[in-house]
């Protein structure tokens, strides 16, 4: 397993509301490196320019208070038309190892348990990459969770987690850190959602080429959307 060494976060906040987001969790997880996007949706028949023009001044701002309130956070300002692909390239532009979202993503009085959802060996490497520089720039637990299909084999389950928690001891996070869980319910979503509220954060993979193909459809798509806990979705950029 490849060391990320340094892991960079890209936190998306839309400046086109006065509404201040809670993005308490930032402050919780150690020394990483964090992105702030403040972006701002500018409907399909207006010119982004324009739209910079009336409300840059506002949007600009209110970016810098909310960075300002996190230590002063690296930042960057978009006007768009479609947000998602904006994530994809501001990600990539700053190199980004995962992107912090969920349904009321940021708040948290601290983050002490992780909870890691694998579904077998897509992006495998790139999530515990990010897991192990997560528990090593902090003080954080995590908990590997496999949900066994309805025809699938729980051994297999069991041999990818016990893998998994060696990759981590290998990587230098202590084994007293990492436990795992298996599941063999009939709904691996609804498990993930339920299981998701007893932690402070969870960590996903990314199993699509972008965040636009994730929010489009698919499992993630629907287990971050019904998520209440903050999420890191791991970027798949091999």
């Amino acid at each position: 397993m490849t060391r990320i060494d340094g892991l960079t976060i890209l936190v998306p906040v839309d400046v086109s509301t006065a509404e201040s987001p809670a993005l308490d969790v930032i402050d919780h997880l150690g020394t990483v490196e964090v992105v702030l996007l403040g972006y701002f949706p500018v409907p399909d028949q207006a010119e982004p320019a324009m739209v910079r023009d009336q409300h840059g001044a506002e949007a600009a701002a209110r970016l810098d208070a909310v960075a300002a309130d996190h230590g002063g956070l690296a930042e960057t300002l978009v006007f768009t038309h479609d947000r998602e692909a904006t994530i994809d390239r501001i990600a990539d532009e700053y190199d980004c190892d995962a992107v912090l979202t969920g349904g009321s993503t940021g708040q948290s009085a601290g983050v002490e348990r992780v909870l890691v959802p694998l579904r077998g060996d897509v992006n495998l490497d790139r999530i515990l990459a990010v897991v192990a520089d997560l528990l090593l720039a902090g003080e954080e637990t995590a908990t590997l969770f496999h949900a066994v299909p309805a025809d699938g084999d729980p051994t297999q389950g069991e041999l990818l987690l016990a893998g998994a928690v060696d990759r981590l001891v290998e990587y230098g996070v202590d084994r007293d850190r990492v436990d795992w869980r298996l599941s063999e319910g009939e709904d691996p979503s609804a498990d993930i959602v339920a299981l998701g509220a007893e932690y402070d954060l969870v960590v996903l993979g990314e199993t699509e080429p972008s965040l636009v193909d994730r929010i489009i459809g698919s499992f993630l798509g629907g287990v971050v959307d019904a998520l209440e806990t903050p999420a890191l979705v791991v970027r798949d950029v091999e």
